[in-house]
């Protein structure tokens, strides 16, 4: 296939330049109700795919029930089929599922559920990789909507984003009642006394990536992170902060409101080596 930067695919087939993705009664149009996941593409699969769509099924479980969530996750894995099977093989990038319902929508079995698939190139970024990232904590609360899984109403990670770039930061975290609970488009991993922890409160989304991570023989315990362990004059301040997602995997966190932290260059980047290697061992 011809090497472009995005492409869509929906019903079994990549949709036209500017052809129309959802209907107006689509949920995510009438209402904001919809799931995504975002998964790395590597050496022709996509990474933890199966785990993705675990997560995915356990939110609209949630919300529809077994049985619908069930038919969502069959559809999902149809697209992904579908899209790897035009390609021959994927390509390296990103790979983005997309799942909304549409009563009104005839689709062959009779079930409500579109399931949109976008690809488009991935190009990591080496510099954060190589110096770490400065993030800003969020000026508003965590809303603690993790419960509700990759729901498409994103709007306050975005606009947490989205200050923390206005305020010459990578990155926002977002807290709560004196905790940090997560980044606004990643989990947090933190070192404190030569141990590895990250949050593992129901308010926010678990992470595919982190679950990985610990598949691999690593030690990262469950725990809260106080606000006060990021600033330097605590009694037992973060020796280490990782950003994890599963397009970057992992990036280390060089400061924080303008206070530098201690380096996680080294540690991200043998963490992003191990989850690379993880997933081409799983399909040796």
């Amino acid at each position: 296939m011809k090497s472009v930067e995005t492409r869509f695919f929906s019903d079994g087939r990549w949709l036209a330049r500017g052809e129309p993705v959802l209907a107006p009664t689509a949920s995510l149009i009438a209402h904001g109700e919809g799931w995504f996941e975002t998964l790395r593409v590597e050496t022709g699969r996509p990474m933890f795919l199966a785990a993705h769509l675990e997560r995915l099924v356990a939110a609209i479980s949630a919300v529809y029930g077994i049985d619908e969530a069930a038919t969502a996750r069959r559809r999902a894995e149809a697209c992904v089929a579908a899209m790897q099977s035009s390609f021959g093989e994927f390509q390296s990038g990103r790979l983005r599922l997309l799942l909304t319902r549409d009563e009104t929508r005839a689709v062959p079995g009779g079930d409500p559920w579109q399931v949109l698939g976008e690809w488009s190139a991935y190009h990591p970024d080496t510099t954060a990789e190589a110096e770490g990232i400065a993030v800003t904590i969020a000026a508003f609360a965590h809303p603690e909507l993790g419960f509700l899984g990759k729901s498409a109403s994103y709007h306050w990670s975005l606009a947490a984003r989205q200050q923390a770039r206005a305020r010459g930061a990578r990155e926002a975290l977002l807290a709560r009642d004196g905790y940090v609970l997560e980044g606004s488009t990643g989990a947090l991993v933190w070192c404190n006394q030569g141990r590895w922890f990250s949050g593992d409160s129901p308010a926010i989304l678990p992470s595919v990536t982190v679950a990985a991570l610990r598949a691999t023989g690593l030690v990262i315990e469950a725990a809260a992170l106080p606000l006060a362990m990021l600033e330097p004059a605590t009694a037992t301040p973060v020796s280490g902060l990782i950003l994890v997602s599963a397009l970057r995997l992992a990036i280390p966190i060089r400061s924080c409101d303008g206070r530098v932290l201690p380096s996680a260059v080294a540690t991200a980047r043998s963490w992003r080596a191990a989850l690379l290697a993880a997933h081409s061992e799983a399909f040796r």
